[in-house]
């Protein structure tokens, strides 16, 4: 075989950098009149030898394009296509909105009985409703859902507004008109059945309805709760209980001791449950919803919750494997046996779902004035829906119609940003105090790097009330990665009680 040299070798003179059609004509032209001078002269215009090169300066020209939009379409801020801003947003955590809806603080009222005391309410004789009372407008088109509990057994909250309603003969008050405010949304539920047969790894269930704002409950036909959570691979989802649902409270307060009783209502309680029955949610391009489930089934058809198995490993024996896994491997991979939760098999899914939103949503104040459903009073029945007055003091606004590209872009790239975790001492601090109200207000607090190794054993754990226990399965969701948060309570000092007569007692008793 020859031994060929560089110096054997002609170097080209051919420009890589030349995309566009009139660049690459030119280089075509000065290639041929490089190398085939002697061939080829004709470069007029109307020449068939021109029609050639100009044909292949054309595909080259549709090639570079397209090899360039490839790769931009694969860029957050380069991308252009619905379909690909959709996709970089699902791959950062962020979920697209089909359709924004709008929000507003509906008004409620209702007319109870004074107490013994002529000076106070009976709450007592008030009504519980669930969420979903749906209010609507005077067009008749446009229809609003609240999103949580209208309580009027709750007094002294921070929209506590009574007036007195009727008075007796004596000028004394026989019943008063309280009024309480709830968020609602501009929607209404809907409801579909699906038949699932053979498991199916990551099971897809595509809604027929567009403009889908959220997921109430998906539940199978042997009434089990299917939950919504943010990747698959989370296997803890955060449960928060009414207390009317709740055996271990009979209101919305919280007893400190047997003798001191909290005036600030707490009308939930918060707990964070493992289950493998989860689902995540997807918008696709034409704006429907679907639903992605796991990829595991029960490895004996009767354990539950923690006994899963990849689809593509049941029926598999491993010699010499007698007992389960103690633990997991890598929790990012799932549960022990690499399940990302159970997908549905041999049963009927019953998914409701609100729809609603759009531009059209945002009503003026006052406009919305007639109850048309809702739920059972849930504090003994004794009350009507139908007695209840609403309107909404505020006009609703928020809602618009589906995001634009610009808009998933740069929400996207926030969302990326923060990654709902905690870092700094300050992110920690803000973090409590946006605790959700219904768990309870937590007024200060103050945040220190644990050095001795406190856990807050010692802590008398009767003086922590809703709000504080409540941010400890809070926190759980929120912490940075290899860290731990600890809640201590802190002490309570009635500076205008006989015990501390002067300052000094006061600094004494607090070294």
């Amino acid at each position: 075989m020859p031994n060929y040299g560089k110096e054997d070798f002609k170097e080209s003179n051919i420009n890589y950098l030349n995309k566009d059609f009139a660049s690459l004509k030119q280089s075509l032209m000065n290639y041929a009149k490089s190398y085939f001078p002697n061939s080829y002269r004709d470069f007029n215009e109307a020449s068939p030898g021109m029609m050639l090169l100009e044909m292949n300066a054309y595909v080259g020209d549709v090639l570079s394009f397209y090899i360039d939009q490839q790769y931009r379409e694969m860029l957050l801020p380069l991308a252009e296509e619905r379909r690909n801003i959709v996709n970089l947003a699902n791959m950062f955590g962020y979920k697209v909105k089909p359709i924004v809806p709008a929000y507003v603080d509906l008004t409620f009222s209702q007319d109870l009985d004074a107490s013994e005391n002529p000076a106070e309410v009976d709450y007592s004789t008030g009504g519980i409703f669930p969420s979903g009372i749906q209010v609507i407008g005077s067009d008749n088109t446009i229809v609003f859902e609240t999103l949580d509990v209208l309580d009027f057994q709750i007094s002294q909250s921070a929209t506590d507004t009574n007036t007195i309603a009727n008075t007796s003969e004596a000028g004394l008050a026989t019943s008063y008109t309280l009024h309480r405010e709830v968020r609602a949304v501009s929607g209404k539920q809907k409801t579909s059945q699906f038949s699932i047969g053979i498991p199916e790894k990551f099971k897809r269930i595509t809604l027929e309805d567009k403009n889908i704002i959220d997921i109430i409950s998906c539940i199978d036909s042997n009434g089990n709760d299917w939950y919504e959570v943010d990747y698959l691979a989370q296997d803890k989802v955060p449960i928060s209980t009414h207390y009317t649902n709740d055996s271990d409270r009979t209101d919305a307060y919280q007893n400190l001791t047997d003798s001191e009783r909290v005036d600030l209502p707490v009308p939930y309680s918060l707990e964070y449950i493992k289950t493998g029955k989860r689902f995540t949610r997807e918008t696709n391009v034409d704006n429907t919803t679907s639903l992605v489930f796991g990829n595991g089934v029960l490895r004996d058809g009767q354990m539950v919750d923690d006994g899963f198995i990849d689809l593509e490993q049941v029926g598999i024996i491993i010699p010499g494997q007698s007992n389960d896994l103690a633990s997991a491997i890598n929790p990012l991979l799932g549960d022990e046996y690499s399940t990302l939760g159970e997908t549905p098999n041999n049963t009927t899914l019953t998914i409701t779902y609100r729809v609603g939103g759009g531009i059209d949503s945002n009503i003026p104040s006052g406009d919305l004035n007639e109850i048309t459903t809702g739920g059972t009073d849930l504090g003994g029945g004794a009350v009507s829906i139908t007695s209840l007055g609403a309107t909404n003091n505020y006009a609703a606004r928020g809602g618009k119609d589906e995001e634009s590209i610009d808009e998933i872009r740069e929400r996207t790239k926030a969302f990326f940003s923060t990654q709902n975790r905690c870092v700094t001492k300050e992110d920690y601090e803000a973090r409590v105090m946006n605790i959700p109200a219904k768990f309870g207000n937590i007024a200060k607090v103050y945040v220190a790097r644990n050095v001795d190794g406190d856990t807050g054993s010692d802590t008398d754990t009767s003086q922590i009330d809703t709000a504080l226990s409540d941010f400890s399965d809070y926190a759980t969701d929120i912490k940075g990665i290899a860290s731990s948060v600890n809640t201590m309570a802190h002490s309570l000092i009635n500076l205008d009680s006989d015990e501390y007569g002067t300052f000094e007692d006061l600094k004494n008793d607090l070294s």
